[in-house]
């Protein structure tokens, strides 16, 4: 059978054989005749690349076919199974990342907040050992100010004592002067010998307390006098001062011995 782009353009006769050597060259990819040097319309011929008419034919023809979809269909499904896994495995790794991050996120709000802690533990430490510091520097300073003060105390107290013997001391230098002019003018030897006379005696103290001298009397005891020695009447110079008591004239006296 004849192409029906061939019918009508050879003769029956010559159809075969004009069509062989026309179509030679196209199906050999030749692009003009030989051996044609004139150019006549009623014997030029179309010349027609019957072989890549024919494959594109064929081609199109297999495109179109039920196996050929089938195998289009498969390899889509494939490269979308691909694209899906692609889109799946994309998605994971983000989700993956976010997880990071936001343990990432966890893990650095963690160290702030224990970071957080150790800074305020370490802060109450030291308020605390600043706090113990101070009262420790309070009780120091108070065990001072007591030290000191119980110093100041006692150097004080025996300053005071000093003066106090100082003055004593010059008060018992005083007496004993007084009491030995005393002694010496009322012929007493001793202030703890007695005088004796007509079968009496008596003693410096008894003899002061006659001349109702608190001052001597003062004088004796400071220097040493015995205030519970008995005359030869058998009485102590405070039991004669109150025998010589008129309306409180030796008053003075009996204080001084009291």
């Amino acid at each position: 059978l004849k192409p029906f782009w061939l019918k009508g353009i050879f003769p029956h006769h010559s159809s075969n054989r004009l069509a062989s050597r026309s179509l030679t060259p196209a199906v050999m990819g030749q692009s003009e005749c030989k051996g044609c040097s004139t150019s006549d319309a009623t014997t030029d011929t179309v010349k027609v690349n019957v072989g890549v008419t024919l494959l594109a034919g064929e081609a199109g023809a297999a495109k179109t076919s039920p196996k050929h979809q089938a195998a289009e269909e498969q390899l889509q499904c494939r490269e979308e199974e691909v694209k899906e896994k692609q889109l799946q495995k994309k998605h994971e790794e983000e989700e993956e990342c976010r997880r990071q991050e936001a343990e990432e996120q966890q893990r650095l709000e963690r160290e702030r907040a224990e970071e957080q802690l150790r800074l305020e533990h370490v802060r109450a430490a030291e308020a605390q050992a600043r706090e113990e510091q101070r009262l420790r520097e309070e009780a120091e300073f108070a065990e001072r100010e007591a030290a000191e003060r119980v110093a100041g105390e006692e150097a004080t107290r025996r300053e005071e004592d000093g003066r106090k013997r100082a003055a004593e001391e010059q008060l018992r230098k005083q007496a004993q002067e007084k009491v030995d002019v005393f002694l010496k003018a009322k012929g007493f030897k001793t202030m703890s010998m007695p005088r004796t006379s007509c079968f009496t005696a008596s003693y410096p103290l008894h003899v002061a307390v006659q001349e109702n001298n608190a001052g001597l009397v003062s004088a004796l005891l400071l220097s040493g006098a015995d205030k519970k020695v008995k005359n030869s009447t058998g009485k102590t110079p405070l039991e004669a001062a109150e025998k010589l008591n008129k309306k409180g004239s030796h008053a003075a006296v009996m204080a001084a011995l009291g």
